[in-house]
């Protein structure tokens, strides 16, 4: 049953790798995106844990899809602020934190869900958010600390660059390619 349940959390994760990769190339604190990102994804997991029968019949597949357009959102602001190298910034998503937490929201999202459905299998115990937020936590470190690579120090000398890997992996989000 252990085995199901880290399997699941990878699988749910795995988008958290990418989003911390491009998040990485415009932050120094790299820190606070992985717990950001991490803290708000337990809260969603534990949030659908111990409300899954209410949630049952709220929550559908179709959510995953909230959470690319909320990425593709999140880069294409990202993308008009390096265009136009303006600090006037309609949305204040270039606050590392926001940022995270938003981003956390929009990858979170399918963890959350994994974890709905795990609750509704009667696997609704404390451990299990707290392993799928693990999970994500170890994919977004894992995407910052390849984003220091001395390739990907060269790949961020393109602005947009970044912006553009949330929109793709947004869209990619959208076609339910990870789910």
């Amino acid at each position: 049953m252990i085995i199901f349940i880290i399997l699941t959390a990878l699988s749910v994760s795995i988008d958290s790798f990418v989003c911390g990769f491009s998040l990485a190339f415009s932050r120094k604190k790299k820190l606070n995106i992985v717990l950001s990102i991490a803290i708000t994804v337990f809260i969603m997991c534990l949030i659908a844990n111990y409300l899954s029968f209410p949630l049952q019949k709220i929550l559908s597949k179709n959510v995953v899809n909230l959470g690319g357009i909320i990425l593709i959102i999140i880069g294409v602001i990202n993308l008009l602020n390096t265009l136009k190298k303006t600090s006037n910034n309609l949305i204040k998503v270039n606050n590392g934190i926001t940022q995270s937490v938003i981003a956390g929201f929009a990858v979170g999202l399918d963890g959350a869900l994994a974890n709905l459905s795990l609750a509704l299998m009667g696997l609704n115990f404390f451990y299990v958010p707290v392993i799928i937020a693990l999970f994500h936590a170890f994919m977004i470190l894992l995407g910052t600390i390849i984003a220091s690579t001395s390739l990907a120090k060269k790949l961020d000398k393109i602005g947009i660059l970044s912006p553009l890997i949330l929109i793709a992996l947004g869209g990619y989000k959208i076609l339910g390619l990870f789910i």
